[in-house]
């Protein structure tokens, strides 16, 4: 056997080889086919590109021939009749383009010679020519310009219309061109010019020229002087280059052939330098290359001679290599193909043959590996395998029997059965065979297993399991036992039961804490039908168990729009049908066991909000069976959250939305605004002088204000706007939707007129009144931030104005700058960096002109420069620090001021402005006393200056404030005096010393009378109330002389002295001190 499973190796072996061999033969031969293939069909390719060129250049020489037969009939015109008319000219031109295709042709002229002496008589003539055109040739004229003996200027061009540039063209007038003229002229034949650039052209201009000379009689011309003496012009045929060759060569084989014309010069002489004529690479493809010009079969160069030119044409196509055509290659490929075949079905033979010894090898391998197999699986079992023969005793058993039994495989081959099974002793013992105990312990052992007592080797019995087939070898009646173990089953068994009884008792368990658990407990089948019910779910629900038992849950306990609005809500979201059911059985599928609230109705029609989890029940192969539903009473705790929830968005005095409940409303609004392509306003109101109220009457009185204010807003408005508390004494009116700004005035209007009753709150009687801040979105702000923020600088705008009115946003209010902000914050630390300076201005008498005070004027050298005060005053009474540097300036210039009355003598009073801020402090009195102390100034030398606004705004504040400053014995003066709009009346009763006249009442005095007039009765009308008064902003002398004339106390001004750096103060005061008796006013020029 192993011998020809060799032999068929060795054959196998040879095949292979000679599979090789053919394939390489059949290689070589397809190679060698292929090769010569391709050399013929490069033979075939340059004949016919050899043939095929020589056709193109007789046909351009046909061509141009032809071409110049056409000039020589217009010679001809000339020899016969001696003169042609331009009419005669144009006819002819025109019967010869109509009887044939002559593309080529740009223009036929005719040039006549001109002698100098000619030129204008000759143009004229031209010029009036009416015989084609009957407008004759007005701008005809021989260019180019210049003086020449000679000219040749065109005469006659046909066709005109392209050709005008040509007319009057002098072809003498260049060498290149009077060189093709003259040899024509000398010659008498027919003259080819080298290629020029055509006139008539402005792109692809390259042409050439075929000139006849036209002479005057028909007589002897043999000799050239002869020619010369009755030379009178030529004809000239233009011709461009491109368009030639497209009539030899159509255009559409450019692409794929190149040719090129070169013009080598005369014929007669030797090749000069090549011109080029005509490259149709510019119209197709080039192919013309270093590599290209190598292969013979690729270029072709032919000379031909053109009425005496030499031309070069060179034609060149794309390499083609001819051994990747599609024949070559076919033939190729076939002869690959059979090799490859033929190789393929030796290399098949040669492998079935040696498959066919590989699986004899095989099979007796496997023989021998089955046979090792079955018995190591026998030795490895984990059953005993026992083989007893008819008479009980044992033939064989492998590994796992002796493992079972204890006994050693020597030890049991040979002896009776009942040294394992003892119950085979028993039955033999009562006169029964084995065969007999076999076929009927237990209603027989032999095929399926019975449970049987086996005995170990230390006399031990344990249960086994015992199964038997009978089985014929030789003809003899054998037995085969499988038997098990069952020590361990029987172990497992006892578990069994024990763990049956532990679950036993945990049902029990689960039983007892299901049916006391506080929360509910619904079990339902798998279409939402309550099975069970635990005591909580019956209290949680208000039934009894037998009332739920087989009830629709969805339908009979759950809020029936709850479950319907829910389902609508589901089936948008997976575009498909929802029943009731389905968004229970949803919830248990996408968040089973995660609670959501539900609102449950009770047996008594009362609503609960319940917490409800929903799990999904499966039995063993995972298919559902019912639901597992959980329910918690969550409604206190709900009521709780949305007490909490309310209370987080709604102020907790007035019970209206606050900030984050106006913020949230602001958003939604602005965004139906967008959507439904309306208006909408935001008012802010902050409560005039509330602080005064807390201050005078309490926070109690407080609160019930701003409860009685929110209550009127609430009542004035719509049920869609919204009314909020910001904190403090800050209310906001949103109205969602307006039909334009006009109507958020209205309502803004509206607002106020609630305001013109007084409050009644306890036994007070308060008037209250309101600012109002108001902005139109989008005009205003396209975002909730900047809307609050434009409301909110609009409302302290209508509060800077006077309080009590409306403000609407306008873009003049915007917030400070970025630079407006860092000079806030500079200003913060300018008393720190000592950057405050105080500027003193003199307060003349007008009488006398000698100086009685000086007005301390505050400024800030912030970074090596003076900021004016208009910048910085408003943000620090904005800000607050106003406050601080007030008390900074009383102090110094109190100290200033006793400081020179000291050194000089002089009774000099210091006037020191007060803000409306530093006014409305509960301490200013205290502040103006201590400064007084501190730098010993007598109260008499202070003057306190207030503006008269802030008089009229804060009327009540005020009267008690200067009374109190008044009592330390200060002097007050009211700034500003006749701006402010007040009661002369009112001020008759404020404890004031002095008005201080504003410098626009004087800017047109004396100029204008009305001003004066104005002027002299505000003097007067002060005298009267027996205040003195101050003119400021005196600039000119006749100001102070009106001023002196009218009574006017004292006065101050640019004209008087400017506002001064300490040092030069006191030198001016020392001076002034020194000459007090005769010192006068207009003297006076103070330094700056």
């Amino acid at each position: 056997m192993q011998s020809e499973i060799n032999k068929a190796k060795t054959e196998s072996a040879w095949l292979k080889r000679g599979a090789w061999v053919v394939l390489v033969l059949g290689l070589c031969a397809s190679m060698l086919m292929w090769q010569r293939t391709a050399v013929q069909l490069r033979a075939q390719a340059e004949l016919a590109f050899r043939h095929d060129t020589q056709d193109q250049v007789a046909a351009l020489q046909r061509q141009i021939d032809r071409y110049i037969d056409l000039l020589s009939s217009f010679q001809a015109m000339y020899l016969v009749n001696g003169d042609v008319s331009r009419a005669a000219f144009h006819n002819r031109y025109v019967t010869l383009r109509k009887s044939a295709d002559y593309q080529a042709l740009m223009a036929i002229q005719f040039a006549e010679l001109v002698p100098q002496a000619r030129k204008a008589e000759f143009e004229a003539a031209v010029r009036a020519d009416h015989s084609v055109h009957p407008a004759g040739y007005p701008d005809y004229a021989i260019h180019p310009a210049g003086t020449r003996p000679n000219y040749v200027a065109v005469k006659y061009t046909e066709p005109l219309v392209g050709n005008e540039k040509a007319m009057g063209f002098d072809i003498a007038g260049d060498a290149q061109r009077r060189a093709s003229l003259e040899a024509a002229r000398d010659s008498g034949k027919v003259v080819v010019s080298t290629p020029v650039p055509l006139v008539q052209l402005d792109t692809d201009r390259t042409g050439f020229v075929i000139r006849l000379p036209v002479y005057a009689s028909m007589g002897n011309l043999d000799s050239r002087a002869a020619r010369r003496q009755a030379y009178l012009g030529q004809i000239t045929g233009v011709f461009r280059a491109s368009d030639l060759m497209r009539q030899v060569l159509p255009a559409d084989r450019w692409r794929q052939l190149q040719w090129r014309v070169t013009d080598l010069g005369d014929a007669d002489q030797p090749a000069g330098s090549a011109i080029a004529l005509f490259d149709s690479a510019a119209h197709g493809q080039a192919y013309f290359n270093a590599q290209a010009s190598a292969l013979a079969a690729d270029t072709r160069d032919y000379q031909v001679d053109v009425a005496g030119r030499r031309w070069q044409v060179s034609f060149a196509q794309p390499t083609v290599n001819q051994a990747l055509q599609p024949y070559p290659l076919a033939l190729l490929m076939a002869g690959v193909l059979a090799s490859v075949g033929l190789w393929w079905a030796i290399r098949g033979a040669a492998s079935r043959h040696h498959l066919a010894a590989q699986m004899a090898m095989e099979i007796s391998r496997k023989a021998r590996d089955s046979e090792q197999q079955l018995r190591s699986v026998v030795d490895h079992t984990v059953d005993g395998i026992i083989v007893i023969g008819e008479d009980g005793h044992i033939i064989s058993v492998n590994q796992a029997l002796c493992r079972i039994f204890g006994h050693g495989e020597i030890a049991m081959v040979g002896q009776h059965l009942s040294l394992l099974v003892p119950a085979a002793v028993e039955d033999a013992g009562q006169g029964h065979s084995v065969d007999t105990f076999l076929k009927t312990q237990h209603v027989g052992l032999i095929g399926l297993g019975r449970r049987a007592e086996g005995r170990r080797a230390n006399g031990q019995r344990f249960p086994v399991d015992l199964a038997i087939s009978t089985m014929e070898q030789d003809g003899v009646t054998q037995y085969i036992g499988i038997v098990r173990d069952l020590s361990d089953q029987a172990a497992a068994e006892m578990a069994v039961l024990e763990a049956q009884r532990q679950l036993n008792e945990v049902d029990e368990m689960r039983r007892v804490i299901v049916h006391h658990a506080p929360y509910a407990i619904l079990m339902l089948n798998r279409h939402g039908i309550i099975q069970t019910v635990n005591p909580a779910g019956e209290a949680l629900l208000g039934y009894r168990l037998n009332e739920l038992m087989g009830q629709n849950t969805t339908q009979r306990f759950f809020d029936p729009n709850e479950v319907s609005e829910r389902a609508h809500m589901l089936a948008l979201r997976l575009n498909q049908p929802v029943t009731e059911l389905n968004v229970l059985t949803h919830l248990a599928e996408e968040s089973p066991g995660l609670p959501s609230e539900w609102t449950l109705i009770r047996a008594d029609g009362r609503p609960l909000v319940a917490e409800i989890s929903v799990t999904e029940l499966c039995d063993e192969m995972g298919n559902l069976t019912g639901y597992l539903a959980m329910a918690q009473d969550v409604t206190l705790r709900r009521e709780a959250e949305n007490q909490l929830q309310h209370m987080a968005m709604h102020d907790a005095l007035t019970a209206l939305p606050n900030r984050n409940m106006l913020q949230d409303q602001l958003k939604a609004s602005m965004v139906a605004a967008d959507r439904g392509g309306h208006a909408m306003a935001l008012m802010f109101l902050d409560l005039d002088r509330f602080k005064k109220i807390n201050d005078s009457l309490g926070h109690h009185i407080g609160d019930s204000v701003l409860i009685e204010v929110a209550r009127r807003l609430r009542s004035a408005m719509r049920t869609s706007d919204i009314v909020a508390r910001l904190g403090g004494d800050e209310f906001v009116i949103l109205l969602p939707q307006i039909a334009e700004e006009g109507d958020g005035e209205r309502v803004a209007q509206k607002v106020l007129d609630l305001f013109t009753e007084p409050l009644r709150v306890g036994p007070h009687e308060l008037r209250v009144t309101p600012s109002v801040g108001l902005v139109i979105y989008p005009q205003h702000g396209s975002d909730a931030i900047t809307l609050m923020r434009h409301a909110d600088l609009a409302m302290y705008r209508a509060k800077n104005n006077g309080r009590n009115r409306i403000q609407v946003y306008g873009d003049q209010m915007e917030s400070p700058t970025a630079d407006t902000l860092v000079l806030e914050n500079d200003l913060y630390k300018a008393l720190e960096r000592n950057e405050l300076r105080l500027h003193y201005q003199p307060q003349f008498d007008c009488a006398t002109g000698q100086i009685t005070g000086a007005e301390a004027l505050l400024r800030w050298e912030h970074k090596g420069k003076l900021v004016s005060p208009a910048e910085f005053i408003p943000l620090a009474e904005e800000s607050g620090l106003i406050v601080e540097m007030g008390a900074w300036v009383l102090r110094e210039a109190c100290a200033k001021a006793q400081a020179w009355r000291s050194r000089t003598g002089w009774p000099l009073r210091i006037a020191v402005n007060l803000s409306a801020v530093q006014l409305d402090q509960a301490d200013i009195t205290a502040t103006v006393a201590q400064a007084l102390h501190e730098t010993g100034l007598p109260a008499t030398a202070l003057e306190l200056e207030i503006t008269e606004s802030v008089v009229v705004r804060e009327s009540l504040r005020a009267a008690d404030i200067l009374t109190e400053l008044r009592a330390l014995g200060v002097g007050i003066a009211i700034d500003d005096f006749g701006v402010g709009y007040s009661s002369f009346a009112y001020l008759r009763e404020l404890p004031v010393d002095r008005f201080k006249l504003d410098r626009s009442f004087l800017s047109a005095v004396p100029q204008s009378e009305g001003d004066s007039r104005l002027a002299a009765a505000l003097i007067a009308m002060a005298h009267r109330l027996e205040v003195g008064i101050v003119a400021e902003g005196v600039e000119t002398e006749e100001q102070n002389a009106f001023l002196r004339d009218h009574g006017c106390d004292e006065a101050q001004g640019y004209h008087l002295g400017r506002p001064m750096k300490d040092d030069a103060f006191e030198a001016l005061l020392v001076q002034h001190a020194q000459e007090r008796s005769t010192f006068k006013a207009d003297n006076l020029h103070a330094p700056a």
